[in-house]
């Protein structure tokens, strides 16, 4: 294959990656308060169960919708705080 043809190939690729990201829906997921409540680095996230408890959050963020889950699930992953002005 000549250079040509690769780099054709390659502007083609990384087009459509351009493309594909370009296309991506916005974030639907509420973003945190930027207030005491909710630090910015927080390390123990079964503290956001304190405020908002678990009967109260929808069945997927909840195991068998009573209590938190354990491990590495953490709040901030999918709810990112709000930006500082």
């Amino acid at each position: 294959m000549n250079k040509k043809v690769q780099t054709a190939i390659f502007l083609v690729g990384c087009s459509a990656v351009l493309i594909f990201f370009l296309m991506a829906p916005e974030s639907t997921t509420p973003r945190m308060p930027l207030d005491g409540n909710h630090p910015k680095k927080q390390k123990d996230y079964t503290t956001c169960f304190e405020c908002h408890l678990p009967e109260t959050l929808p069945e997927n963020h909840t195991v068998d919708g009573k209590t938190p889950p354990e491990g590495k699930q953490k709040c901030y992953f999918c709810h990112k705080l709000e930006k500082e002005n």
